[in-house]
């Protein structure tokens, strides 16, 4: 049994390798061997809950589906085996175990899981979708979009500016250059918001194996409380050898999820990640794992009943919370979604906050970004236009392409590039033309639409000097634009732009039309 653990680590490994394969396709152009979105589809969590939110099954959570099925026979070996989050908090372990002065049993956090995940039960059923918080896939993909994969490209970026000078090596950081941004580095390096607060939620969740190893996994995680609630029952055994074990505790402490209970023997199949830490580091070679088919005994779960209502209660008052929560009109009428996207509601019930969207966004125009409070507090992290940073490619539709859930429809090419996500608008007092009357082309030079949204009319213009001049004054035709955004991020004036995009006039999309 001792090689099992060397074939959990390299199976860790392969399917962190494959989460960053899927990541680094999420690109324009796309040329996806495999659907980017992929592993994002194989969260139960955010299945159930965004089934359970949206009131509408779809073919992307058949996956989960096969993943619970799989946990009923196997348990959470989806925890130690594939969960790119739990890999992560392993390798980072590797560095933490030093500063951990033992390791604490833990088993009075266990009903938190539980708890967190029948309080997001309890939200979804009543239409607030808070899951992607929670998720390790949302969270891993969310993680590496807004803040490793960026400062990964500026420390790269860096490392070829301080080569560069040196002599004779320029033809060879070129040739380096080209080969990573073919298929590793951005062609730009772009910026995403709140970067720092996810970065620190994700640190945050590293942070505490200072506690205990995977204090995380153990203690919070709703899909590790979700797949150990299908695990109860399952048929692949733990056994140890009574008669060969001297108690000798090695595979208590190894133990890096804290299952195996006091006698050494029995341990939790709910809690269980087959991580085979214990049959690996065994001197005795007394463990070894089994499937047992006929008289197979649950493992209690450690949920009481007080804790249950707490947990319904505090889901409860947490969407009521969010359902009453203010948003500023003027703040949410200056924002845009994606295009496809269906209605607020619908949008923000399915919508996992994965920011896949986001990443391939950052490859074409970049006009997506995580919002923080623009769209209130349920609106956390779901992607909206910030057009003065970016503009929505008009020959591109990756957006709808890679959402894992459909929270983004995929418009076809000519379909998309009819859809308003907004309109523009004119600011006068800002605007060049209309402000200080010179002549200024620049928003209907990059207008993408096949007649000109933007249109001039010559008028007069008054001087400070009292003096008359002749001015081409720009407008809107609106029934032309579709809101990508493209002037305001040229427009060449300082700081707030002399156009603007708002939501009037955007077209959403429901599941029937589709």
């Amino acid at each position: 049994m001792k090689h099992l653990r060397k074939i959990r680590i390299a199976s860790q490994i392969i399917f962190f390798l494959f989460f960053l394969f899927l990541f680094l396709q999420a690109t324009f152009p796309y040329r996806a061997i495999i659907p980017s979105e992929f592993f994002l589809q194989w969260s139960p969590l955010t299945a159930l809950i965004t089934f359970l939110a949206s009131h509408r099954f779809t073919a992307a959570m058949i996956p989960a589906g096969i993943l619970l099925f799989l946990t009923i026979f196997l348990g959470r070996f989806f925890c130690g085996w594939i969960c790119p989050l739990g890999s992560m908090i392993d390798f980072a372990d590797l560095f933490i175990k030093r500063k951990r002065k033992l390791t604490r049993n833990t088993a009075r956090f266990r009903w938190i899981k539980f708890g967190v995940l029948t309080a997001l039960i309890v939200m979804a059923l009543i239409s607030v979708q808070f899951a992607w918080l929670f998720d390790p896939l949302a969270l891993s993909n969310r993680t590496f979009t807004t803040s490793i994969y960026p400062i990964f490209a500026v420390l790269i970026e860096t490392v070829f500016g301080w080569l560069w000078p040196i002599t004779g090596l320029q033809s060879a950081l070129m040739s380096l250059h080209e080969f990573l941004e073919s298929w590793l580095l951005p062609l730009n390096l772009h910026f995403i918001s709140q970067g720092i607060p996810i970065f620190l939620l994700f640190l945050g969740i590293l942070l505490l194996s200072l506690i205990a190893k995977r204090f995380w996994c153990r203690n919070i995680c709703p899909l590790g409380a979700l797949l150990g609630i299908f695990s109860k029952y399952r048929i692949l055994e733990r056994t140890v050898r009574g008669v060969d074990c001297t108690n000798c505790r090695i595979c208590r402490v190894d133990c890096r999820i804290n299952a195996i209970e006091d006698n050494f023997i029995n341990f939790s199949k709910v809690e269980c990640i087959d991580a085979f830490d214990c049959a690996s580091g065994c001197p005795e070679n007394a463990v070894s794992y089994k499937f047992k088919v006929k008289g197979v005994l649950p493992s209690r779960i450690d949920f009481s009943k007080r804790r249950f209502l707490q947990s319904v209660g505090t889901g409860v008052l947490s969407a009521g919370l969010l359902k009453i929560d203010f948003v500023n009109r003027e703040t949410r009428g200056n924002r845009v979604r994606p295009p496809g996207a269906l209605p607020e509601a619908k949008f923000l019930d399915q919508c996992i906050r994965c920011q896949e969207c986001v990443r391939v966004c950052t490859t074409t125009g970049s006009l997506l970004q995580p919002a923080w409070l623009e769209m209130g507090w349920e609106g956390i992290w779901s992607p909206i236009g910030s057009p003065r940073e970016g503009y929505c490619e008009f020959t591109c539709n990756l957006c709808g392409r890679v959402c894992p859930t459909g929270a983004i429809h995929l418009l076809d090419l000519p379909k998309k590039q009819k859809t308003r996500i907004g309109t523009a608008f004119f600011d006068r007092n800002r605007c060049i033309p209309w402000n200080s009357g010179d002549n200024c082309m620049v928003c209907q030079e990059h207008c993408p639409t096949p007649e000109k949204a933007i249109i001039f009319r010559e008028g007069e213009f008054i001087t400070g000097e009292k003096k008359i001049k002749r001015v081409k004054y720009p407008y809107v035709k609106e029934d032309l634009c579709i809101g990508c955004g493209i002037c305001v991020t040229k427009c060449p004036v300082e700081g707030t732009a002399g156009i603007f995009i708002t939501g009037e006039g955007e077209e959403r999309f429901e599941e029937q039309e589709f």
